[in-house]
């Protein structure tokens, strides 16, 4: 998506290019701008009089993820560091120091940079992963997948029962959740799978998320999956070095008030902290009944890494894995209060002397 950056206001725009002229339209007017070059052969633009720098057309018009798309062939490791150093600063409002990592989110960036075990790929990826948790814990674990495709007009929807769930492999939120295929705009649904199947719609150009780098991407249809209430609970294991040592729940992502999260410590107490701005549930959340299966099965799928967060569904009492994931909320998200950002942290041990 393209946008102007006021501050911290995004303000959605369509950009096009006619020769050296561009035209800008927003809010349903259009503005042309130039590209010249000065005696240097700088870049600079010039909207309505008003002469901008190259560098500065990036930040203006290109969202993060595409910038980064862009420069895929150009920026250096150091290039990504320091990128990487001012997407942490602006979403954290504190300066990362990845040599010496102490706070969770540190340490999340430190494994995107340094930490590029193969497996990784196989664990990030949310259709492959299905394999890996097979081999490790046994069959009947995670959610069935119904086909998979490697193209949006490669689906049949004749074929797929009433309830399904569309997913896209390599980033999180490409999830089409269908509860009456009757009701489903078949077309509109195409475009967006199309739309998420884009190069630079990888989760890696997001914020580095290394994993998801050279994934090739897959769409599939997964079975629909609810509790008898009609939620979906989603119980997320932090795993620091093989060992579950906290984790979230999340919940009420079908009301309109949004998704919440929940943190508690593995004696199932609540912690006093909030992630990324969401609210806690207004109601009290009680332990899974497979509670302590879900750790077995955790610790299991965490063992050769040293930080994984595995995620699980509780379905009638029997658990499921839902994916798992080295780059918990991207490195992102704060925690209110921050001192939770370094407790949190003080868990994981990496293997600085290895990798760093």
């Amino acid at each position: 998506m393209q946008y102007i950056k006021i501050g911290h206001l995004k303000i959605p725009c369509e950009v096009r290019s006619e020769g050296n002229k561009k035209i800008l339209k927003i809010f349903g007017f259009k503005l042309p701008f130039y590209e010249y070059k000065d005696s240097c052969g700088q870049k600079y633009y010039k909207i309505l009089g008003v002469k901008l720098k190259s560098d500065f057309k990036g930040k203006i018009f290109l969202s993060r993820r595409k910038l980064n798309f862009q420069n895929r062939d150009v920026w250096e490791d150091k290039d990504i560091r320091k990128m990487a150093e001012k997407i942490f600063m602006e979403k954290l409002g504190y300066e990362p120091d990845f040599d010496n990592p102490k706070t969770m989110n540190e340490k999340i960036f430190w494994m995107k940079l340094n930490y590029h075990d193969p497996l990784v790929t196989t664990c990030c990826d949310k259709f492959r992963v299905k394999e890996y948790v097979r081999r490790k814990i046994g069959e009947g674990l995670t959610v069935p997948v119904i086909d998979s495709f490697e193209s949006a007009d490669d689906i049949d929807f004749d074929r797929l029962p009433d309830r399904f769930v569309l997913k896209v492999n390599w980033s999180s939120g490409f999830n089409i959740i269908v509860k009456d295929k009757n009701e489903l705009d078949r077309q509109k649904t195409k475009e967006k799978l199309d739309k998420w199947l884009r190069p630079e719609q990888n989760s890696y150009y997001q914020a580095f998320n290394w994993g998801y780098k050279d994934m090739k991407p897959v769409i599939y249809a997964e079975e629909y999956i609810e509790q008898i209430d009609g939620q979906l609970y989603d119980y997320k294991f932090y795993c620091c070095n093989g060992k579950a040592k906290f984790l979230f729940v999340s919940t009420d992502r079908f009301s309109g008030d949004g998704v919440t999260y929940d943190f508690f410590d593995m004696d199932f107490n609540r912690l006093a902290l909030t992630y990324g701005g969401r609210l806690n549930s207004a109601e009290p959340l009680k332990k899974p009944q497979s509670f302590d299966e879900m750790i077995k099965y955790a610790e299991i799928l965490a063992q050769p890494f040293p930080f994984v967060r595995v995620d699980f569904y509780e379905i009638e009492g029997r658990p499921y894995v839902g994916e798992m994931t080295f780059y918990s909320g991207g490195g992102i998200l704060p925690f209110e209060p921050v001192s939770w950002d370094y407790k949190l942290g003080e868990y994981i041990q990496l293997p600085i002397e290895k990798y760093g």
